[in-house]
């Protein structure tokens, strides 16, 4: 199941300085965009690992009414 994990600093170098954690320095030009941009992509990974979620319980209720034992594929 892909996860998508947040590591500080994960971005590296950008033009302004090192941000670690998504923190831009004040500087940073279009910083505020870009944040916004990353929290709205987070919530749509959060949204795409509960839906995940709720399709893996569904196909395992399916398995279990057809009888089929839960193998990892």
């Amino acid at each position: 199941m892909y996860r998508q994990q947040q590591q500080p600093g994960q971005f590296g170098q950008f033009p302004g300085g090192q941000f670690p954690g998504g923190q831009f320095p004040g500087g940073f030009p279009g910083g505020g965009q870009f944040e916004r941009r990353l929290s709205r992509l987070e919530r749509e990974v959060e949204r795409k690992n509960r839906e995940i979620d709720r399709l893996e319980r569904r196909v395992d209720r399916i398995e279990r009414r057809l009888g089929i034992r839960d193998e990892e594929y």
